[in-house]
């Protein structure tokens, strides 16, 4: 049975959504049994929230039916429709754990953004999208896992971009491939490329400054995030910063032209080594334990976000 009594009417769908979780979790190198048993529960049905809408919309037959379903999905979510257990599950413990449903519906427009025909003018556009499909799940996640405040969510928010971009880099010929580029019109124009070049060659060699810029773009935010690794409760910090380390590196490796597997655990073992040796050393700085104040966030990261929940006003 689930922890938390309030969940009783959904018991087998919290149950089913915590076992699926704690399996995802362990192929990115996290350990979810540190995670308190309800805050398990609730991060299960955050887990399967979000892979159920990506699965209505990659299961759609096309993308009316897919913005249909996204439709569906915000009706039910803000109570104008009866909901599924899934959801009815969802909301249930956002009021209880303080989860914010305003970053569910700010997915729900980044995936609808998704839709059809996607083309980005600059990083601006991309950062924007970035903090709707990752952000907001960081956000939903942070008061589950304990990480409150403005500094915490502002790292919170860093994090989320700098997995999107790192995202953007590993599947830039899947995303080619249906039709979608998410590859800056800007950064493109300055190697004498165009969307529909991506899309006719996604391995094009000329691409290369542009995913690599990409990349130098997202160790930023990367690096601002983990400079606040102490607004995490200890338990899991080393495990976020792990994730990051882990997820730039994918998407460097990507931009290199090198094998990038879709997940930590496919990177070279001499590679998962080595990061576990780097964060054995980092783990241990007095920043990252909280005994020296972290610098300032910085506005800039966040200039093209301004006035979305979390961000750096």
């Amino acid at each position: 049975m689930p922890s938390w009594s309030g969940y009783a009417p959904w018991a087998d769908t919290v149950d089913a959504c915590r076992e699926e979780f704690v399996q995802v979790a362990r192929r990115f190198w996290l350990i979810p049994e540190l995670i308190p048993p309800i805050d398990r529960d609730d991060v299960g049905l955050l887990y399967c929230f979000c892979r159920r809408l990506d699965d209505a919309v990659d299961e759609a037959p096309g993308p009316e039916a897919a913005r249909a379903a996204l439709e569906a999905w915000r009706d039910e979510l803000e109570g104008r429709a009866p909901a599924r257990p899934l959801i009815a599950a969802f909301v249930a413990g956002a009021a209880r754990s303080g989860l914010p449903l305003s970053s569910a519906r700010h997915l729900l427009d980044g995936m609808a953004a998704d839709l059809g025909v996607v083309r980005l003018a600059d990083d601006a556009a991309l950062v924007r999208y970035a903090y709707q499909v990752s952000s907001s799940v960081g956000l939903m996640l942070a008061p589950l896992l304990g990480v409150r405040g403005v500094e915490g969510e502002r790292r919170v928010v860093d994090l989320g971009v700098g997995l999107q971009l790192s995202n953007v880099l590993l599947g830039v010929a899947d995303d080619a491939r249906r039709g979608r580029v998410y590859l800056p019109a800007t950064r493109l124009s300055s190697v004498g490329l165009s969307a529909n070049d991506v899309l006719a060659r996604p391995d094009d060699a000329r691409l290369k400054p542009v995913l690599r810029g990409l990349a130098d773009l997202a160790d930023r935010y990367y690096a601002s995030a983990e400079l606040g690794a102490a607004t995490v409760p200890l338990r899991y910090r080393h495990g976020v910063m792990l994730l990051g380390r882990a997820y730039g590196t994918l998407g460097r490796r990507a931009a290199d032209g090198l094998p990038a597997p879709l997940a930590p655990a496919g990177l070279p073992v001499s590679e998962r080594l080595a990061h576990l040796a780097a964060l054995a050393v980092a783990g241990v700085h007095p920043r990252v334990l909280g005994f020296v104040a972290a610098p300032p966030h910085e506005a800039v990261l966040h200039r093209d976000l301004a006035g979305l929940p979390g961000a750096h006003a």
